[in-house]
C-alpha cells in the first residue's frame, strides 16, 4: 500500500497523468474538502482531467497503514508549472482506499499530529458555535 501512495506522489509530482490512471480502479471516487476538485471517475480521461488540475506537489511526511485504507499525511508545495494555492509547507491528509493494488478511492481528510490540535484542510476557516 505505501509502494501506491508512493507511485501516486511520484507521478503527481512529475505531472504524468497517464500514469497516474494506471494506479486507479475504475470507477472510482476522488474528493477533495475544497473547492470544485472531485470525481466519481468512470473514465481514465475524468482521472487523469482531475489530477491535471491540481495546483501543488506533495511531498510524503507520514503514511498510517490500516486494513484496506492507507492515510497519508503531506506536505503542499508549489509545482514545475503552477504556484500552490496554499501557504507554503501547509500540511493535509489524504485516505486511499486500495483493492488488489489498486487505488478505488482518494479523499482529502482532516489529520491531527499528535497531542496537537487538529490540521483543518486548506483553505477552510473553522465552524464556530453560535
Amino acid at each position: 500500500m505505501k509502494a501506491v501512495v508512493g507511485a501516486w506522489t511520484a507521478n503527481l509530482n512529475a505531472g504524468n497523468n497517464a500514469a497516474e490512471v494506471r494506479l486507479f480502479s475504475l470507477p472510482a471516487l476522488i474528493s477533495l474538502m475544497e473547492g470544485p476538485y472531485g470525481c466519481w471517475c468512470l473514465t481514465p480521461a475524468q482521472v487523469a482531467r482531475f489530477h491535471a488540475q491540481l495546483l501543488c506537489s506533495v511531498k510524503i511526511v507520514s503514511i498510517k497503514v490500516r486494513g484496506r485504507s492507507a492515510t497519508a499525511v503531506f506536505r503542499l508545495v508549489d509545482r514545475e508549472t503552477s504556484q500552490c494555492d496554499e501557504s507554503a509547507a501547509a500540511l493535509t491528509g489524504v485516505r486511499f482506499t486500495i483493492v488488489r493494488g489498486k487505488i478505488t478511492v482518494l479523499k482529502q481528510v482532516w489529520w491531527k499530529p499528535p497531542g496537537r490540535a487538529a490540521i483543518r484542510a486548506p483553505g477552510r476557516s473553522p465552524r464556530r458555535s453560535p
